[in-house]
């Protein structure tokens, strides 16, 4: 008897049609990174679904697959932090009969650890917190610190030496201890970056004086995996590359280099290979989705494409019926980027710097500072392409310079956080140099 009820039982959840058993997804990758699924686990082997049987809420770019019971729904891009999102699967059937069902999952996201550079009178702070809170924990902090770059498990830090130069230290988040980097001598270390996915840094090294060294702003990797031998990074004729300006793509070890000579470079950290992009009058950023890069002409503004090296020219599209003069700007997915753009007032030759979103027909304020008595500075996307992060001097005219060697700022430099679809301020910390 108890075998037929349970052969009763399986014949009715086969003709009933497919449950959803249990569900996958690593919430905390997917707003940092696109290609993250979700899977969800079914009762009984599936028939093929097709993206128009799918909806999810908030909407975001994706593709499914079916692989026996388990559908695959692969998000394209990285999902928005602290959100709610639902999925809905309608029309599932079996493998062996037509009787359809819905499944539908939720799941929420969080807020994904962001790092800044809080310098004091007698010792800086490196911070780590949320976008969404108010935590406070510091990582690392000691008197000087240039510069840091964050890692998994572990921090990058380039701090004063006596007498002037750099030190290189890598900070364990785990337990606070540091150990010495190598540098190719007595120097100073600027623009220290590390990959998002590999365990190598980035920085651009130049020698002391009278210490018989000879690289001048040169581009230098160190591949912690491979050991602890800080490498110059060589240029399409084999010498030493110097640089303006570079920056890693997101999702592995390579990077983009703007050389002196105001070429662009695609440069392989594994083979060392270097594949010339082209000239350009500047380098601002690589795209969020790392396809893209934000570069200039003698004409403007130029989105740059990395796979074949399409160069599309552009101008500020206009704010309140203004077209404003173009800065640095980010790429996002799709057509949007973040600029930064002056507009000028011909009737009192007065001018004002200010931060918008662009969809590509129309400019959106994000920011200016209070009664325009302020400066903004530099400013980045998070890889989600939800947030801003700005930096500003909220009233020039009391700013004091910090009077640091390596890359001073003012005391008062402050970093706000937008949303950018809203344009609405999330947050503001006392610091810079936010590493998402």
């Amino acid at each position: 008897m108890l075998a037929l009820l349970c052969a009763l039982f399986a014949v009715l959840g086969y003709v009933q049609g497919p449950k959803l058993a249990s569900a996958q997804i690593d919430s905390g990758q997917a707003v940092v990174r696109a290609g993250e699924q979700l899977r969800l686990f079914a009762n009984q082997p599936l028939a093929p679904v097709t993206e128009d049987d799918v909806t999810i809420t908030p909407a975001v770019d994706f593709s499914v697959s079916v692989s026996g019971a388990i559908i695959a729904v692969q998000f394209e891009a990285p999902l928005h932090y602290d959100a709610d999102y639902e999925v809905t699967v309608s029309g599932v059937t079996s493998r062996y009969n037509d009787q359809g069902a819905t499944l539908r999952y939720s799941f929420s996201t969080g807020s994904s650890p962001l790092y800044y550079l809080d310098r004091g009178e007698q010792v800086d702070e490196i911070v780590r917190t949320t976008a969404s809170s108010n935590e406070r924990d510091v990582v690392y902090s000691a008197p000087g610190i240039q510069g840091f770059a964050v890692l998994a498990g572990a921090v990058a830090v380039a701090t004063d030496q006596p007498g002037g130069g750099s030190a290189l230290g890598l900070v364990s988040l785990d337990d606070g201890g540091v150990e010495p980097l190598p540098l190719p001598g007595p120097g100073t270390v600027e623009q220290l970056h590390a990959s998002d996915s590999a365990a190598v840094l980035g920085f651009v090294f130049t020698s002391a004086p009278d210490t018989g060294g000879v690289l001048d702003s040169t581009l230098v990797t160190l591949d912690l995996d491979a050991g602890r031998e800080a490498v110059p990074v060589a240029g399409l004729d084999g010498t030493a590359l110097q640089v303006s300006r570079w920056a890693f793509l997101p999702g592995g070890a390579s990077l983009v280099a703007y050389a002196r000579d105001s070429s662009v470079l695609l440069v392989d950290t594994a083979s060392a290979a270097a594949t010339p992009l082209g000239t350009f009058t500047k380098f601002d950023s690589v795209s969020t989705d790392g396809t893209r890069l934000a570069v200039g002409n003698a004409f403007g503004p130029v989105a740059l494409s990395i796979a074949d090296l399409d160069d599309t020219e552009f101008a500020p599209s206009p704010i309140a019926g203004v077209v404003p003069y173009p800065g640095r700007f980010q790429l996002m997915r799709g057509s949007d980027l973040v600029q930064q753009v002056v507009l000028v007032d011909y009737a009192d030759s007065s001018f004002v710097s200010i931060l918008v979103a662009d969809d590509g027909e129309q400019s959106r304020l994000l920011y200016r500072t209070v009664d325009d008595g302020g400066s903004i500075g530099d400013f980045s996307v998070s890889p989600n392409d939800q947030l801003a992060a700005v930096e500003i001097v909220p009233d020039v005219s009391t700013s004091v310079p910090d009077g640091r060697a390596v890359d001073p700022r003012s005391t008062d430099v402050t970093t706000v956080f937008i949303e950018i679809a809203t344009g609405e301020v999330v947050k503001s910390v006392a610091g810079f140099a936010v590493q998402w």
